[in-house]
């Protein structure tokens, strides 16, 4: 209790953007990844091919996100200067693709509701266990830790397997 007093306070918290980002990340992403799910896939025959409707839904959902999320990072970087964009854009894209992937794989599946919230149950289930992973394992170091470097090469190295899952879930179903 003691550590949130100077932000109750109204007094700046360290490391207060970068927090911000990663939470708006996760949000933009859960938000997103309902719009994977075609509710009415069932009831519909149209000539467009599966792959050209997902990634149509992919690229209507993720370009509105990708620029509310640049618009807080501008923000953050005018508050914080020296702030490591590029480490946080990489995980701004995992925590957001981590989603959109969940949803397009549940997708292929089923289209009822609660198949959208795949997405977002998985976005719970990988911050929840990166939770337990504290110290040099922890893939949420603030700027500056000594392990900054090391866990954000691992961050990029997760945006390709992801886009692998995105291609993967969003090509055609093959009877």
């Amino acid at each position: 209790m003691a550590a949130v007093l100077p932000a109750l306070l109204g007094a700046a918290a360290p490391a207060a953007p970068v927090w911000g980002l990663r939470i708006a990340a996760v949000l933009l992403g859960a938000g997103a990844s309902f719009a994977m799910v075609d509710l009415m896939a069932p009831l519909t025959i149209t000539p467009t091919p599966r792959w050209v409707r997902q990634w149509l839904r992919f690229t209507i959902v993720v370009i509105p996100a990708a620029l509310v999320w640049a618009v807080l990072c501008l923000l953050a970087v005018g508050t914080t200067p020296g702030l490591p964009v590029r480490d946080l854009v990489g995980e701004a894209l995992v925590c957001a693709l981590s989603g959109l992937a969940g949803a397009a794989v549940a997708s292929r599946v089923g289209t009822s509701r609660t198949t959208a919230l795949a997405g977002p149950a998985v976005q719970g289930l990988l911050v929840v266990a990166s939770l337990f992973l504290t110290g040099r394992w922890s893939p949420w170091p603030l700027p500056g830790a000594p392990g900054w470097a090391v866990v954000h090469a691992g961050w990029w190295t997760a945006v390709p397997v992801l886009v692998a899952v995105l291609l993967a879930a969003n090509r055609e179903v093959e009877f």
